[in-house]
């Protein structure tokens, strides 16, 4: 698949502006790909669908995901986490997380933002400066706080609240900011 979302996205106009004006092969498209049951009012999300369908994916979600990780390399995969992370986009962490379970391995501001108790205990004690050392633009206390990953795994609760005591226990102030 070559295709940005902006192209996809602008697929799925023109089939609903074609549906709306009643154009043959859009509605045969919907037929194809029925996004709801018959008579039920179409809503933009049911004309993405469509797309996605067409484009052999169950969902949009599914699709939008593909056409912005296809051809990544590690690397980028990293940077995407990254930005999932921030942006609290928890369903695209899990899905590059379920591509790539390492992907935040050698990462400590990573893997402190999703609770990796282990990892950070391990590196922290390795290297207590890490526990106060930035790691990019924040220090490591504040990756824990800014994560938002607590929202998707609430059962790592008692993990993020280890890696908070493990970095106050190594000198991080709680009181930190940018």
């Amino acid at each position: 698949m070559t295709l940005s979302i902006d192209s996809l996205r602008r697929a799925a106009k023109q089939l609903h502006r074609g549906f709306e004006a009643g154009d043959k092969l859009a509605r045969e498209r919907l037929k194809q790909h029925p996004p709801r049951p018959a008579g039920e009012l179409l809503k933009r999300a049911d004309f993405l669908r469509v797309v996605a369908q067409e484009n052999n994916f169950a969902s949009w979600p599914q699709l939008k995901y593909a056409a912005e990780t296809m051809g990544l390399d590690h690397a980028a995969k990293v940077q995407r986490l990254k930005v999932a992370l921030f942006h609290g986009r928890n369903s695209l962490v899990e899905t590059l997380l379920q591509g790539t379970p390492d992907l935040a391995a050698g990462h400590l501001g990573l893997q402190i933002a999703l609770y990796d108790l282990a990892a950070v205990r391990r590196a922290v004690l390795a290297d207590a400066t890490l526990a106060t050392k930035a790691l990019g633009p924040r220090r490591p206390i504040l990756h824990l706080a800014f994560s938002r990953w607590i929202h998707a795994r609430p059962d790592l609760a008692p993990d993020m609240i280890g890696i908070a005591q493990l970095l106050v226990d190594h000198g991080a102030d709680v009181n930190d900011g940018f």
